[in-house]
């Protein structure tokens, strides 16, 4: 498969996001290795090339599934590549149960989480106590967390539709979350949380005072670099394990919580997981419970 033979498959395929042509180009490079001749060489030769590539079999089975698209365009026979990537599939779940099976005995339970996070409150880390309570009422990922904190006003509630901003929004008696900016946000929108915690109201004051700022006048975000500017999103998974109970992740964290759930057989609370997070049941229960 040369360049001009992936280009030919891409010209033909225009209902292909830009975001999926990137990860075919990415995959594509792959092939150099072989002169990127998937089209002329036989099936052989190349589940030789790609088993031998030194990347994982998430990866490898990425790899094949563009050798055999391109390869099906061009009319040529993928029947060995479709059996070893069937193959592969299956090892890339039992890697995956075995990746359960060794984290659900290395993180903590629910209580050990909660009592974390009441012990940030306690001893006044307000920013460490505002991430982890979001991080279990919202279920949050890394991206949401790049909160812009703002007084309540008009406009704001009417909101922009080409707002790229994540607000926390500080009222009188409760606060509310409005993401804009978050993974799957192209399927589910624009998502309003209003939280109604006096812990966290407090906890937003006093960081605020904290950092000597004023609400509505100063720009202040949860998180940002020493010199208080807004964080790249590559470091805010870095700096939000510096405030999780034992540098866990965002992902660890939503484990847990819905591994604890799903055990309790709580349908309507993990709809609800499910709808602050932006992700399906089915994705839910597959990628985040540890018992699946």
């Amino acid at each position: 498969m040369t360049d001009t033979q992936f280009n030919a498959y891409l010209e033909a395929n225009p209902t292909l996001s830009k975001r999926t042509v990137k990860a075919y180009e990415n995959q594509f490079d792959k092939f150099d290795g072989m002169e990127k001749n998937v089209v002329t060489q036989s099936q052989a030769n190349i589940i030789s090339f790609v088993d031998g590539l030194p990347i994982s079999v998430n990866t490898k089975l990425a790899v094949y599934n563009v050798g055999i698209n391109v390869r099906k365009h061009f009319n040529k026979d993928v029947n060995k590549m479709n059996t070893r990537k069937l193959q592969l599939a299956d090892d890339y779940k039992t890697e995956k149960d075995q990746k359960k099976e060794e984290k659900k005995g290395d993180l903590p339970t629910a209580k050990e989480l909660i009592a974390w996070e009441n012990r940030q409150y306690v001893d006044k880390n307000w920013t460490g106590f505002i991430i982890t309570h979001l991080l279990r009422v919202l279920s949050t990922r890394n991206k949401d967390l790049d909160l812009k904190i703002i007084p309540a006003n008009r406009s704001q509630r009417k909101g922009d539709p080409n707002d790229k901003n994540n607000y926390l929004i500080l009222r009188k008696n409760n606060s509310q979350v409005v993401r804009n900016d978050y993974k799957t946000v192209k399927e589910y929108k624009q998502k309003k949380n209003v939280l109604t915690s006096t812990k966290l109201n407090r906890a937003i004051r006093e960081l605020i005072a904290e950092r000597d700022l004023e609400l509505g006048k100063d720009e202040i975000r949860l998180l940002t670099t020493i010199g208080g500017k807004r964080m790249s999103e590559d470091s805010i998974g870095k700096k939000i394990r510096s405030y999780t109970f034992r540098g866990l992740s965002e992902t660890d964290y939503n484990k847990v919580f819905v591994s604890e759930v799903a055990e309790m057989k709580d349908i309507k609370q993990l709809k609800i997981i499910s709808n602050n997070r932006g992700s399906s049941l089915d994705v839910l229960l597959k990628e985040y419970h540890l018992n699946v």
